[in-house]
């Protein structure tokens, strides 16, 4: 089945994005996702730092470690052929970009990794289009997170 809702997920640093994605990810493991990175640089130390600090089961951890958290090798013909797994993408806004025009329609996810300063850029245009965003609490509708008035251009945070 391929959703047609993508993903965001926001950080100040790497550490922070690999903090904040383990959770999510542990979940789609457990329900037996396939999930592909395509990064533009590496996340491998910051992924062995952290499932050396956490209170994971061996069997959770070497599933994390399993994934490929290296920089992208892979071709525009190996992106494009990619089938039925969620994409995490990690780099800067062209990069971001360019992969997911790559992608075919048959990815079944796209969570797209922004940093904060890329985010604060161009806040705007990503939030425009993304369905749902990943954060510390999990995942959710950016409606819910985010008061939007497009033709105001204004952008404002909910208050809970």
């Amino acid at each position: 089945m391929v959703e047609n809702n993508k993903y965001c997920a926001i950080c100040v640093n790497d550490m922070h994005l690999v903090v904040m994605l383990v959770p999510y990810i542990e979940r789609e493991l457990e329900r037996g996702e396939k999930i592909v990175t395509i990064l533009e640089k590496s996340l491998k130390n910051d992924v062995d730092t952290l499932t050396k600090k956490v209170n994971l089961g061996k069997d959770k951890k070497a599933k994390i470690k399993k994934i490929n958290w290296n920089e992208n090798i892979l071709t525009d013909e190996e992106i494009y052929n990619i089938k039925d797994k969620t994409v995490l993408i990690k780099g800067s806004y062209d990069f971001i970009k360019r992969i997911n025009k790559l992608l075919n329609g048959d990815v079944k996810r796209v969570i797209n990794c922004f940093e904060l300063d890329i985010f604060e850029d161009n806040s705007r245009e990503i939030l425009q289009k993304h369905d749902f965003i990943l954060n510390t609490v999990g995942c959710k509708k950016i409606s819910e997170m985010f008061h939007t008035n497009w033709s105001q251009n204004s952008i404002l945070t909910k208050q809970f």
